[in-house]
């Protein structure tokens, strides 16, 4: 029997989440076809991921809730996508070379199957989340526990990029506080087993055309590091902080002070950076999502848009220098986006400015859609209401489960109204206060509904709709602070959920802002993925190295120039059962070649350091290299030209 102190939720302001924890369908992507190549290994998924609830027989499993109501269980399919709600399982590992498959096969690069999924310059974002631990909930469990699953467990987001790494395509992820995940390989990677996550990518309006399109994704590329680099993240990111950019006009304002944060004169850097630091304008994980994206298509970064900021023409000039001055893919050069930035990863993102015949995305949109398309954000934010309400339609989902969950919803509902009173402060209020009578009518009515079996989905919602309209205004923002809307990194779960098996009429979260979220696939960590028929037996290029396996492949391909004095540096992971490294340097100039494991080269400390002279190859052979990090330096003797190559062979092609 559920009673009023079931849920007293005292908490329930903390909803946004941002913890920095330590701890087969066929997809499309730029019109590539993207086949798996790994498949879950459930033996080695139980054995890591198993002790948190029933047993699992599917990977599907492990991202359902079994929902305890009274003597009732009800199944949730709260982490899958679809209507089929088929998991597409995408392996990823921190590090490089440390990382084995359940096959126990080394895996020479972390990303390399994300990087299938999002290539370079592509953008998207990873809902980190710990439905895999909590797969299990009674809803006469204490308040405390509670708050995570309002949130739907999903308690972190990631920017995800494309790049291009070490002369190979790679994803790395942009995190406010900067630093995360940290751990083996440090920010901009993915994070622990025990943290997984959801990979989306955004679907831009149907009114973009596909060349319109693209230059959106490159604005909002380079609005993502922009504000990663200036943003600060709040001490209070669970609700206690307000939602700063809630409209066009105060996203237009964060756009305007972070181009200030970086290129204003000595005045207005500090100005600006002041306006970041204050609490009110501060940015957590998922509003860094929010506000990058939502600036994305709302300000394109050209003269226009600039000047329509109000900025001097100076402050143009010195932004779109440093725009270009940030080097694509050099972690070894830097610029005022990567000094301030604890995560150097951010420099392998590109950056640019936009063509200068772009406009807001909204200007695009048809003549009946404009007015109201100019007034919305990338993703439409929540009031507490809306969170309520999208916690009991992923985890009691009547939609899919039908009618007879009425009066199930209704109870739950009834039990969580202490505490939803008491985030509310209604509590402090006198029993007879007029604003406290009204809310709690309110409330009854929307649970007198709920609790009624209606003779379809579409028949319910079309009877609570108006009622959660009121509720919305009831718990929606107060006053122009921001305070009462919340972008929590469940908000792009439910897009993501809702464009992928859209709810009837008007009523999903796809639809209130100006873009949808497609499902990528999940995170699931390689320990847990075994390679599918073939995948084991590695080819030119791939990242799999098994020891005994014949392979030659190109761990570096780069070419370009140097200047004089200048220096640069790749990386490259050597897995064990590498029988050697050959790196080659082709040269019109003087440039120098090194080569030392485990850290940059120096001048005066290198492993190999073959001193050929101007216009003359270069070549580095190390047989039998240690599984490690080995460091590829380049100097310009005198301004160079070059082309630069690195092979690992096995033992078997010896």
């Amino acid at each position: 029997m559920l009673t009023t102190k079931a849920l007293p939720v005292a908490a329930l302001s903390l909803l946004l989440g941002c913890v920095v924890d330590t701890g087969p369908a066929d997809r499309m992507h730029a019109g590539v076809e993207t086949e798996p190549r790994f498949a879950p290994d459930m033996e080695a998924v139980r054995q890591k991921w198993g002790g948190h609830g029933p047993e699992m027989s599917a990977i599907e499993d492990a991202f359902r809730v079994h929902v305890k109501v009274g003597p009732q269980t009800v199944v949730a399919d709260t982490h899958l996508f679809g209507p089929t709600g088929t998991v597409v399982a995408i392996p990823y590992h921190d590090a490089d070379g440390t990382g084995r498959d359940a096959a126990g096969n080394v895996i020479a690069r972390g990303d390399v199957e994300i990087a299938r999924y999002f290539e370079p310059g592509e953008i998207g974002y990873a809902i980190k989340h710990h439905r895999q631990e909590y797969r299990e909930l009674s809803l006469e469990g204490a308040g405390p526990e509670m708050k995570e699953n309002f949130k739907l467990q999903d308690t972190h987001i990631e920017l995800v990029v494309g790049v291009m790494r070490d002369g190979q395509p790679g994803v790395i992820t942009l995190n406010n506080p900067q630093g995360y995940p940290g751990g083996e390989a440090g920010p901009g990677r993915f994070g622990s087993e025990t943290y997984p996550m959801i990979f989306v990518r955004p679907e831009l309006p149907a009114y973009l055309s596909p060349a319109l399109a693209s230059a959106f994704v490159d604005n909002i590329r380079t609005m993502m590091v922009a504000f990663n680099a200036v943003s600060k993240f709040p001490g209070d990111y669970n609700g206690g902080d307000p939602l700063a950019a809630r409209n066009p006009e105060k996203v237009r304002e964060h756009v305007r002070n972070m181009i200030l944060a970086v290129a204003g004169d000595a005045q207005e850097q500090a100005d600006a950076n002041a306006w970041f630091d204050d609490p009110a304008n501060m940015i957590y994980c998922a509003e860094l999502a929010h506000v990058a994206t939502s600036a994305g298509l709302i300000v394109p970064l050209n003269s226009w848009g600039l000047a329509e900021l109000g900025l001097s023409a100076a402050v143009r000039e010195r932004f779109a220098a440093f725009i270009a001055t940030h080097d694509l893919h050099d972690p070894s050069q830097t610029s005022p986006f990567v000094e301030r930035n604890a995560n150097k990863l951010s420099a392998l993102v590109e950056m640019t400015m936009a063509p200068e015949e772009l406009r807001p995305a909204a200007s695009y949109a048809p003549a009946d859609l404009a007015a109201a398309e100019s007034q919305k954000l990338a993703f439409g934010p929540m009031t507490m209401s809306d969170i309520v309400e999208q916690f009991m339609a992923t985890h009691l989902p009547r939609r899919s489960l039908g009618e007879a969950l009425a009066p199930v919803q209704g109870a739950v509902l009834q039990a969580m109204k202490p505490g939803l009173l008491e985030a509310m402060a209604m509590d402090q209020l006198p029993a007879t206060d007029p604003k406290r009578v009204a809310v709690e009518a309110l409330f009854d009515r929307i649970v007198a509904v709920v609790a009624t079996p209606h003779e379809s989905y579409e028949a319910f919602r079309a009877d609570i709709a108006p009622l959660l309209a009121q509720a919305r205004a009831v718990t929606g923002p107060r006053g122009d602070s921001g305070v009462g809307l919340f972008v929590p990194p469940s908000l792009l779960h439910i897009i993501a959920r809702d464009t992928e098996n859209p709810p009837t009429g008007d009523t999903g979260w796809h639809l209130r802002g100006l873009l949808k979220l497609r499902y990528v696939g999940h995170g699931i960590p390689f320990s847990m993925m075994r390679p599918l028929s073939g995948a084991a037996d590695p080819a030119p290029g791939d990242d799999v190295v098994t020891p005994g396996e014949p392979v030659l492949a190109p761990a570096l391909e780069e070419a370009g120039t140097l200047a004089q004095g200048e220096w640069r540096t790749w990386q490259i992971a050597v897995p064990s059962g590498t029988a050697s490294l050959t790196v080659e340097l082709t040269t019109e100039g003087d440039a120098d070649l090194y080569v030392r494991r485990g850290q940059a080269a120096t001048e005066d400390d290198w492993d190999c350091r073959p001193y050929e002279g101007a216009d003359r190859p270069e070549t580095c052979e190390i047989a039998s290299p240690s599984a490690d990090t080995y460091f590829v330096l380049l100097h310009g003797y005198s301004a160079s030209r070059y082309a630069l190559k690195a092979v690992l062979t096995s033992s078997a092609s010896q």
